[in-house]
């Protein structure tokens, strides 16, 4: 399983080009990670100004220097805007598994962009990392996120009871994953 990150390339679906962020991304990541019903269900609050959208990316661009796990900007093609980001959120090489997560702008939601990044990473973790497993999880209510993870072809593997802390309570996550024996197409 390959560990190296640090050249991670832009790949490209139908409607979709992912790539790393850059800092003239900022309006762009502000206009969604502000949004209160984005970030309902994500481990972290909404951005209150654009600075957090640049500590964002700042993290990001040090992450892509040296090598680790870091997000792909979802630009939308057709209006050359970053409407999301998809990522590796974890990485264990010695057992040949990892995780994905997500985010997209509300006013993309319901169109299908989101299972075309998400199948895309998955595909490069199985073809191009040497992955075995990729899992993902999302909070019981977060009825899109899992639509999301069973069109990429996950299965539902189970309830993690009170397993992530999500402002300031424990929350129960589902558990979706695919495993490399198990890929359709």
């Amino acid at each position: 399983m390959d560990n190296n990150f640090g050249r991670l390339p832009v790949l490209e679906t139908e409607r979709l080009l992912l790539r790393r962020l850059t800092p003239d991304d900022a309006e762009d990541i502000f206009a969604y990670a502000s949004d209160p019903e984005v970030t309902k269900y994500m481990m972290w609050s909404p951005h209150k100004s654009l600075d957090e959208s640049l500590t964002f990316i700042a993290s990001a661009m040090e992450r892509y220097k040296i090598g680790s796990p870091a997000p792909w900007a979802i630009v939308l093609k057709a209006e050359n805007k970053v409407v999301g980001t998809c990522d590796f959120i974890s990485w264990y090489p010695d057992h040949g598994r990892s995780e994905i997560g997500y985010a997209l702008s509300r006013l993309y939601w319901g169109k299908g962009l989101m299972t075309e990044a998400a199948r895309e990473i998955i595909s490069y973790g199985f073809d191009v990392k040497g992955v075995n497993r990729i899992q993902a999880m999302c909070e019981i209510p977060n009825i899109g996120s899992a639509r999301v993870m069973e069109k990429v072809g996950m299965s539902f593997e189970g309830i993690l009871r009170e397993y992530m802390i999500q402002h300031g309570q424990f929350r129960d996550m589902k558990l979706y994953a695919i495993v490399r024996k198990n890929r359709r197409g």
